[in-house]
């Protein structure tokens, strides 16, 4: 499949193999948005001109027709005014623009956007990490296999992948050297606000630790440094 294909969000209530109902995770995330359009988005909320005209042009980057282009609208304002990291970007306006400038501190500022907005995002960074921990390369097969558990089998386990993977890949986190196996790409962030925002994202998805946490240990640290 294209990088660029949509791709559906939601998933459904499923029999496991013991015929037992069980209700699958949401992955939520059905398109695709560039790491450039979440940074202008970013900066347009903090310089105060972001509104929903605006977020349409952006979507016009890689979308066209009006349905992809609304559904793209609404992703966007998830990953930057309706954030719940947003708040603590406004306090720290100056230092966020200054880490925007740094290809590393921009990627993690932005897939912590991602990540916060989309709990999907965030477990599919954190098995990567958790792979990459022990070995060089991860396969589809691989994340697919150990996503299911929590997300299930059908068609939007895999359509949700070819989302967020791309834009992994984009912000610098993993490359993809051939089709369906990817490597860890280590980041070096230059500003300390950087490494805040992604210690924010994970603690936005582990809501029962807070900053005394050794983040360091967990998995989803993997890529930074």
């Amino acid at each position: 499949l294209s990088w660029r294909k949509s791709c559906v969000g939601n998933a459904r209530a499923v029999s496991n193999i013991k015929e037992t109902s069980v209700m699958e995770a949401t992955i939520g995330i059905n398109q695709r948005i560039p790491i450039e359009a979440i940074e202008l988005a970013i900066k347009a909320v903090l310089n105060g001109s972001y509104d929903n005209d605006y977020a349409a042009e952006l979507a016009r980057m890689e979308y066209s027709g009006e349905n992809r282009i609304k559904k793209a609208v609404n992703i966007i304002s998830r990953l930057s005014k309706n954030n719940t990291l947003m708040s603590f970007l406004q306090e720290n306006q100056s230092k966020v623009m200054t880490a925007l400038k740094y290809p590393d501190d921009k990627g993690l500022i932005c897939i912590s956007m991602v990540n916060t907005a989309y709990p999907f995002c965030y477990d599919v960074t954190t098995v990567l990490g958790r792979y990459f921990h022990a070995q060089k390369e991860v396969a589809t097969t691989l994340l697919t296999s150990k996503l299911s558990a929590t997300y299930g089998t059908n068609r939007s386990l895999p359509n949700g992948l070819y989302c967020i993977l791309p834009m992994l890949i984009e912000a610098g986190f993993i490359t993809r050297p051939h089709a369906g196996v990817y490597q860890i790409n280590h980041l070096e962030p230059q500003t300390d606000i950087a490494t805040s925002i992604y210690q924010k994202s994970f603690l936005a998805n582990n809501p029962t630790l807070n900053e005394d946490y050794h983040f360091s240990n967990h998995f989803y640290f993997e890529f930074i440094g």
